[in-house]
């Protein structure tokens, strides 16, 4: 039992480590009607409205996560999706053609889906 609380430990810290280690965004890329369109640090908060052909839709960077607040669309999924805050990460709002993406800070934008030996 001794043998596999430690292991579990010594698991769970390196996890942690990993986060710790420069696997966080710095910045979000806000795209429309497929064009890039603005980027926003996420070490300040801000909200910004972006124009896509069903209206405005509203960004908020808070905390250093990002998400849609308000979107014309009709059922709203994109506020639904909550916050992102990890290089990778994506929002989208498929009718008005917004998409916001988490970027890293020069390493290359990845997240596990799964660890194995």
């Amino acid at each position: 039992m001794i043998l596999v609380a430690a292991l579990t430990v010594v698991s769970l810290a390196g996890f942690g480590r990993a986060r710790l280690a420069g696997f966080s965004g710095n910045h979000a890329v806000v795209e429309a009607g497929g064009r890039r369109v603005l980027e926003l640090p996420l070490d300040r908060d801000d909200t910004v409205t972006v124009d896509g052909p069903a209206g405005k839709t509203t960004i908020e960077v808070k905390d250093r996560a990002v998400s849609i607040t308000d979107s014309p669309c009709p059922r709203g999924f994109c506020m639904h999706m909550g916050k992102i805050r990890h290089p990778g990460e994506i929002l989208v709002c498929v009718p008005n053609r917004v998409c916001v993406s988490i970027k890293g800070n020069g390493r290359k934008d990845r997240t596990f889906d799964g660890i194995s030996e």
